[in-house]
């Protein structure tokens, strides 16, 4: 199977509750595309309608949908130009798959077909911005492992983590901006 590479492709992903969606609006706002996070979009739609694709209810289906729900927006840019931001990429499935013990052929193969630029935005757990919600159950400390998972994950498969410094969500954005505007300059 020949891989699909999209250099203009950038993953934000880290621990859960982190700031990556106040940190995308930030990106929206300077003219960034971005697409949100498949998992919150699943669990409340499966929520709206009674599903059982919740974790809760059947975990398999919830990284089935998470998974194919990843492959169809990493598809459906494939003829924008311009940098598009992911709120976590498709290796963030393999660690979905982890958390609930289940095989990870598929979402491994996936994340091998499917590749972003090998340098990916990273935010690492903060405790003082840590919020559960509707959709975020889980505690700061299971939020911190997600995140080592998540960093140790994208390390095995080749990629390059860039920290975002822990700065208010404008100087974040501007961070991520930058960097990627050095990358478009530089093609590094």
């Amino acid at each position: 199977m020949t891989k699909l590479h999209q250099d203009n492709y950038f993953i934000l992903t880290g621990a859960m509750g982190a700031g990556k969606s106040t940190i995308l609006k930030n990106l929206r706002n300077l003219g960034i595309t971005c697409i949100d996070e498949p998992a919150r979009q699943i669990l409340a739609e499966q929520r709206g309608i009674e599903g059982d694709g919740v974790p809760d209810r059947n975990p398999k289906l919830f990284t089935d949908l998470l998974l194919s729900r990843s492959i169809y927006q990493f598809t459906k840019m494939e003829n924008h130009r311009g940098p598009v931001i992911y709120d976590r990429g498709i290796p963030d499935n393999i660690a979905y798959a982890e958390l609930f013990d289940l095989d990870k052929k598929s979402v491994i193969n996936a994340a091998s077909h499917y590749q972003y630029n090998k340098r990916i935005f990273f935010l690492p757990a903060w405790k003082e911005i840590y919020e559960t919600d509707d959709e975020r159950k889980m505690t700061f400390d299971q939020a911190l492992r997600f995140g080592d998972d998540i960093r140790k994950i994208y390390e095995d498969l080749g990629y390059s983590i860039i920290e975002v410094p822990k700065e208010i969500p404008n100087k974040r954005a501007e961070f991520i901006q930058n960097a990627i505007s050095r990358e478009e300059k530089h093609g590094n």
